[in-house]
């Protein structure tokens, strides 16, 4: 299994077909494997490359408080570990986060950019989720279980594939840490994204579900970069890729492909 060192940390990543990197970063409170359609489709093409990001996963879980910037340099970190020079770039959520902050401070490497609920502000949850992942300890399945819940769309959870799903999804809980995850979510106070998206000038997509709660905020993002082309998945929550990723992927191949990247 790959892993990748920063400082110490351990970050572990997923790699699957050859070609151009694909580098996926995921959301809370998911790992690597929320992009399991997207690798499955995209690595036909691609080098695909799924980081999990701390606190989750295969990843080192820290507890201490850490900068923002560290979060940035766990990918850098993969990216070096796999030689990546030029490529595609996604993140959801949070990891749209670091993706924004990453294009912004290593201008050059990537190609294009697609982010999912691809919001650059603070989240209006964040302070809640550190509190309820605190809260929780080492027994974060039920608060994970309930914030997974409210990143899709109303009645998902309800569906047989939802249910799976959300099962899949969980099924590592008993090995998280909720002081870590409320650490992760606390590295971006203070963090000013928003600033920085103007120097952004390569081609981006950003996606948002119609129940997205960053939805007001991805078309915010997408007005401050130049390059941008903002979509939305109708029946769709936080998570569209999972609810629906054959419409999603079906937007990233056309994005791709009008880019010259398919």
């Amino acid at each position: 299994m790959p892993y990748a060192n920063n400082r110490g940390v351990s970050v572990f990543y997923e790699v699957s077909g050859e070609g151009m990197p694909f580098v996926m970063l995921h959301a809370n409170p998911c790992d690597h494997r929320m992009w399991m359609f997207q690798a499955a489709r995209f690595s036909n093409h691609f080098k695909v490359i799924a980081p999990d990001m701390r606190a989750y996963g295969r990843t080192d879980k820290p507890l201490a408080p850490y900068a923002f910037s560290a979060l940035v340099d766990d990918v850098l970190a993969v990216c070096k570990k796999e030689n990546v020079q030029s490529g595609i770039l996604a993140g959801a959520s949070m990891g749209s986060k670091i993706a924004f902050q990453l294009l912004s401070q290593t201008p050059g490497i990537f190609q294009a950019n697609i982010q999912v609920g691809g919001n650059a502000f603070r989240g209006s949850s964040y302070d809640g989720r550190i509190e309820g992942y605190k809260a929780a300890g080492n027994n974060v399945w039920a608060y994970r279980e309930n914030h997974l819940k409210e990143l899709f769309a109303p009645g998902f959870t309800e569906s047989d594939q939802g249910k799976y799903l959300a099962s899949l999804i969980l099924n590592d809980s008993d090995r998280l840490s909720g002081s870590a995850i409320a650490t992760l979510f606390r590295s971006f106070d203070e963090v000013d994204l928003v600033s920085d998206l103007p120097k952004i000038e390569i081609p981006t997509l950003i996606v948002n579900g119609e129940f997205d709660n960053s939805l007001k905020g991805g078309k915010m993002t997408s007005e401050r970069i130049q390059k941008a082309t903002h979509q939305i998945i109708e029946d769709a929550g936080h998570l569209c890729i999972l609810e629906q990723p054959d419409h999603f992927d079906r937007l990233v191949s056309d994005f791709l492909s009008q880019n010259d990247l398919l």
